[in-house]
């Protein structure tokens, strides 16, 4: 109980950090929900969490929920509502605690309609979720309510509803299931598979010979029909978590898989290479006089490689109504030994998915890159050198690291005055702050496990393979994260009603865009905050940006929408004035994007002059220079510069045009406007 305890305190201490930066009184019930439902996404129970509260009379019926997130295939939709105490020493619900806040998410999600939608305000979050909801309803196939306590409850199970589609089913996660879930990592130990339910003797199996003291391991043809409603009960908790996360960000159901299904199930064992598994434990019934051995159950039960296999079967039962009888599917079964399931596991994914070009980077939580930048944490000190920020690369590194090295009263403060919470970060944060400065805002409104495994294979497709991070590259990840808190704060201290999140991503991403990556890096490092003026400035961006976002998305899901390439289009394009007087940080570097050697500050006329140059297509460009060459209405000089930048346009202004390239640019284009050029109209 003592560490369920412990565990509801460092809950508690982070809910009350996240209060404090954002300078208000944050609703203490929603902070708990988002980090509550950041764990279940970590752990596979829930894909793509948002937090919205909706609290209201529904004719004789109080309909409640805290958030909600709906599955990639859109076949699956999980409303969390949330009892918190946040009081104290752990707290207890009552069973009929936790069935009240059960049937007011069920009430909810029944008084979801088009006339309930339009009851809202349309820029509310109540709206987007509502909305979301309501067009996804036909097409569900499960509800999933999770109710979320930060107390201890009695009850663990509420029978599912018997209703035809969709079915409704509970998940109870009070403080010790959630403590279970996040020291686990992955909530495997709950996945028990008793196989005598689907056939009374168990999975026939063959044992391999025992040539390893780490794993023992089994081949099997597992019949179709057992995969499917073990995806079903599961869902993607069941695949391995860097397998699920590698899918979840790239993959597709795949149509030939499908399609064999559909077509020839009979040839199904001869075209596909089936399941890789590892689990926890196993139970073998050795039949000898049978000369039989079969598995009678599992538990820890993880798919590893076969994930795309497993997905496209159910869905292929599920939606397509195929007869999977004839339907087997060979698998490989290993049982890892306990002290090696960390070592071996991963190994295991890598080796067996290597066909399907999952790279090293996807397995990140022994990554070199991972494991330099805590280094580099540890090593690198504040200027002053009184202070460091702490990254956390394994949950739970920051208070095992303030246990060992602070055991009295006067080392516990020391230790939080040199490393505070506020200075703490994860590596979903991690990839937050860099993907947002490097203007993918589309990717980090994906979620924190997508937009991880998207930066992860940035970094594959952007370093050479035996690149590490430095110092240097580790204080400038510093001062992107302090851009990215402090819009945050921002927001919240705007009290922007919706869409935080994505406002958020997308204002540091304008600014990193509107700068042309022009600023100075090292200047935020050293005092470690932002200038008043680049605060105003993001406060000034903010608004616009939430505007346009809003706006652009029209009959669409806003929290959709900012997930599109389309969205980041419309947010580039919307025309923010600059103030006459540029912050201090917003500077020219001669080696660009907050390069080694600041020169001297950029004007409002050279930042609009690179927006300009942005703003013309690589189509347009290339035809500009061609036009320019053909013509003779530009010097070689000039249809070389044109060229120059319609290169950057193809590859979406990742690399910006110097200011003289762009003052250059606009005269290209006054050209080429003036002389009947592409950009005249004619």
């Amino acid at each position: 109980m003592r560490e369920i305890q412990q565990f509801r305190g460092r809950l508690l201490a982070d809910i009350n950090q996240e209060q404090s930066e954002a300078g208000i009184p944050e609703f203490s019930e929603n902070v708990f929900t988002e980090l509550a439902t950041e764990w279940l996404s970590e752990t596979g129970l829930t894909e793509n969490p948002e937090v919205c509260h909706f609290e209201r009379s529904i004719g004789n019926r109080i309909a409640r929920v805290n958030g909600f997130a709906v599955s990639d295939d859109e076949a699956t939709l999980d409303l969390f509502t949330t009892c918190f105490n946040g009081q104290g020493d752990t707290a207890s619900f009552a069973p009929e605690d936790f069935r009240k806040a059960a049937r007011q998410a069920l009430a909810f999600f029944r008084s979801v309609s088009a006339e309930m939608v339009a009851s809202l305000e349309p820029s509310s979050a109540e709206y987007g979720m509502a909305r979301r909801i309501a067009d996804l309803a036909a097409g569900l196939h499960r509800v999933r309510i999770f109710v979320l306590s930060d107390g201890v409850c009695s009850l663990k199970a509420i029978d599912e509803e018997e209703t035809d589609r969709p079915k409704v089913l509970y998940e109870l996660i009070d403080i010790e299931r959630m403590h279970r879930l996040v020291q686990s990592g992955l909530p495997r130990d709950e996945i028990f598979v008793d196989f005598r339910e689907f056939d009374g003797d168990g999975l026939r199996c063959l044992h391999a010979p025992e040539i390893s003291e780490d794993y023992d391991a089994y081949l099997a043809l597992v019949p179709g029909e057992i995969l499917f409603h073990l995806y079903d009960r599961y869902g993607p908790r069941l695949l391995e978590k860097n397998v699920r996360s590698f899918l979840s960000a790239r993959g597709k159901v795949n149509r030939g898989i499908r399609d064999t299904l559909r077509k020839e199930p009979d040839r199904f064992l001869a075209y596909n290479n089936g399941i890789v598994a590892t689990v926890d434990e196993i139970e073998i019934v050795h039949n000898r006089e049978a000369g039989s051995r079969h598995v009678v159950s599992v538990r820890g039960l993880q798919i590893v490689n076969g994930g795309q296999t497993t997905a496209s079967l159910h869905r292929a039962r599920r939606d397509d109504k195929v007869d999977l009888s004839s339907v087997y599917v060979p698998a490989k079964i290993s049982l890892i030994d306990p002290g090696k399931i960390d070592e071996v596991v991963p190994k295991i994914s890598l080796y067996a998915n290597s066909q399907n070009n999952i790279q090293m980077a996807d397995f990140s939580a022994n990554d070199p890159y991972h494991v330099e930048l805590s280094k580099l944490s540890s090593n690198v000190w504040c200027p002053g050198e009184q202070g460091r920020w702490f990254y956390e690369r394994t949950r739970g590194e920051y208070e095992v690291e303030k246990s060992r090295t602070a055991r009295t009263p006067a080392q516990v403060r020391k230790f939080n005055e040199r490393t505070p919470r506020s200075r703490k970060f994860d590596k979903v944060e991690l990839a937050k702050f860099i993907l947002s400065w490097e203007q993918r805002p589309d990717k980090v409104s994906l979620g924190g496990q997508k937009c991880f495994s998207w930066f992860m294979q940035d970094l594959k497709d952007t370093h050479s393979k035996n690149w590490l991070p430095d110092e240097e590259y580790f204080k400038r990840t510093i001062a992107k994260a302090l851009l990215y808190k402090e819009a945050m704060s921002v927001v919240r201290k705007e009290k922007f009603p919706a869409y935080r999140a994505q406002v958020v991503t997308y204002v540091v991403a304008y600014l990193s865009h509107r700068t042309g990556r022009q600023v100075d890096l090292d200047m935020i490092w050293q005092k470690q905050k932002l200038s008043e003026d680049l605060v105003e400035l993001l406060r000034d961006l903010a608004y616009v940006v939430r505007d346009t976002i809003v706006e652009s998305a029209g009959d669409r899901n806003v929290t959709e929408w900012c997930k599109k390439a389309e969205c980041w289009t419309a947010v580039r394009a919307c025309g923010f004035k600059l103030p006459d007087q540029l912050p201090g940080e917003v500077r020219g570097t001669q080696a660009g994007g907050g390069g080694k050697t600041p020169s001297s500050n950029l004007s409002p006329a050279d930042l609009n002059a690179m927006e300009r140059c942005q703003a013309v297509s690589a189509q347009d460009w290339i035809e500009i220079s061609r036009w320019g060459n053909s013509t003779g209405k530009l010097k070689d000089w000039q249809s070389g510069i044109a060229a120059t930048l319609g290169g950057y346009a193809a590859r979406d202004w990742t690399k910006p045009p110097s200011v003289k390239q762009a003052h250059r640019g606009v005269e290209i284009i006054r050209l080429a406007e003036d002389e009947g050029g592409p950009l005249s109209g004619e």
